[in-house]
């Protein structure tokens, strides 16, 4: 509900104002904060002094944007200023485009999204000039442009001779070579000249390999899902720090975890079956 003035001639435009802006239960600071006008230059409107407004066209522009804030009829209170306080001869020059500071800054964000992007413009002018030499270049390729080029490599590809085509061998069923199966060895085949033995782990297992002349194979802590591989045309000797996390497989035979009495086991595996030839 807008706050008409009163038409008495002891209301002034400012008392006016300062009562709807008591009435809508704000300060002066408040209204400086929506209006983004200086609290002083409010303060002063409010005591009917438009001197600091910069002229008549400002203002009125100060008094209608003060009217919308507080509640009062800002219609009203411009015709007000034009009756008692205006002057005639001061009428708003050519660089006054805008009514108040917050219309100034509306305005001038609107400006600012209307300006041409004339980098893109340039960019965009650019590239079709590009486009337009190149396509003039093209056209004026001549015997060596793409079109000479393509001719060329049409004529030498007709004069190259022809490879000769592979003779073909046709085998009748008495020449057909016979099959021969392939044999795999079992998964449990026995190795009878050397010694082969694949450690896995899972779980943390320290391990010490050595061969049957005594030297060391490997020496470390295998991680879990880690695995070992050793040969040898003798003997292998193993010490397993963890044996029951352990899974041995020699000689193509899968022997397991060693038993062993607590987690610490040494074996040693020869040629030939490891069932029998573990010690």
């Amino acid at each position: 509900m807008l706050f008409h003035p009163s038409r008495e001639p002891a209301v002034s435009i400012g008392q006016t104002l300062s009562a709807a802006r008591r009435q809508a239960g704000l300060s002066i600071d408040d209204v400086s904060a929506k209006t983004r006008l200086r609290a002083t230059v409010v303060r002063a409107i409010e005591n009917d002094d438009f001197s600091l407004c910069g002229g008549d066209f400002y203002a009125k522009g100060h008094i209608r944007t003060l009217a919308s804030i507080v509640g009062a009829d800002p219609v009203a209170l411009s015709a007000e200023y034009d009756a008692t306080v205006a002057s005639p001869d001061d009428m708003p020059g050519a660089s006054q485009v805008f009514e108040s500071e917050v219309a100034g800054r509306s305005l001038t964000k609107r400006t600012e999204r209307r300006t041409p992007k004339w980098g893109a413009t340039a960019a965009a002018m650019a590239l079709i000039a590009v486009i337009v030499y190149a396509a003039v270049q093209l056209g004026h390729g001549g015997a060596n442009g793409p079109a000479s080029v393509a001719a060329g490599s049409s004529s030498s590809e007709q004069t190259t001779p022809a490879s000769p085509a592979p003779s073909v061998t046709t085998l009748t069923p008495s020449d057909t070579p016979p099959v021969v199966p392939a044999t795999t060895p079992p998964s449990s085949a026995v190795a009878e000249a050397s010694v082969h033995i694949v450690l896995k782990v899972d779980a943390k297992c320290w391990v010490l390999a050595s061969a049957s002349n005594g030297e060391v194979l490997y020496q470390g802590t295998l991680q879990p899902g880690e695995s070992k591989t050793w040969d040898d045309s003798q003997r292998i000797s193993l010490k397993l720090g963890n044996a029951p996390a352990t899974d041995l497989t020699v000689n193509g035979v899968d022997i397991g975890a060693p038993p062993s009495t607590t987690s610490v086991a040494s074996v040693s595996f020869g040629p030939g079956d490891p069932t029998v030839a573990q010690g």
